[in-house]
């Protein structure tokens, strides 16, 4: 593992230096990481919807296909 000058690590760096000079840099942190877990639960509440919608639209497929398929017995 190489202790190199990391441009994001130095990035991090500076970002940590500039937030510890900041006396509300713990409230601004606090309001981000909010952001984030609602943001987080958004999208997987949209993923499941979107996951649920896609098994109904099968389901209806199957239905129309077994509709429009001959009934056994019948000649074709």
């Amino acid at each position: 593992m190489s202790y190199g000058a990391n441009p994001y690590i130095l990035f991090l760096i500076l970002i940590l230096l500039v937030i510890g000079n900041d006396p509300e840099a713990g409230n601004k942190m606090e309001v981000f990481k909010n952001i984030v877990v609602r943001m987080t639960s958004a999208v997987n509440n949209f993923r499941t919807g979107i996951n649920s919608m896609t098994a109904d639209f099968e389901e209806i497929n199957v239905m129309l296909r077994n509709l429009n398929a001959p009934a056994k017995g019948d000649p074709e």
